[in-house]
C-alpha cells in the first residue's frame, strides 16, 4: 500500500540538524553573530518606534464634523 495516510508526527530522518555537525569554536562564534544580529535588530526597531512616535505628534489630526460640532457647543 504505495498511497496509506501517514502521520503528520512522523519525523524525518533526513532532516539536517544544524547543531550537531558544528564544532565548539564553530558554535562560539555562531552565537556571537547571532547575538551581535539581535542586538542591531532590537537597536533597529527601537529607532523606528522613535521615529513613527515623532512624526505621528506632528502630523495635524484631522477633524470630523462631530467633533468640530463638540468643539463650537462647548466654547
Amino acid at each position: 500500500m504505495c498511497s496509506s495516510v501517514k502521520s503528520n508526527r512522523t519525523v524525518k530522518q533526513s532532516q539536517f540538524t544544524f547543531d550537531n555537525e558544528l564544532s565548539a569554536e564553530q558554535r562560539q562564534q555562531f552565537a556571537a553573530r547571532a547575538n551581535l544580529a539581535q542586538a542591531r535588530r532590537e537597536e533597529r526597531e527601537a529607532l523606528n518606534k522613535k521615529w513613527v512616535a515623532q512624526h505621528r505628534s506632528q502630523q495635524p489630526q484631522k477633524q470630523t464634523l462631530l467633533s468640530w460640532l463638540i468643539d463650537l457647543f462647548s466654547k
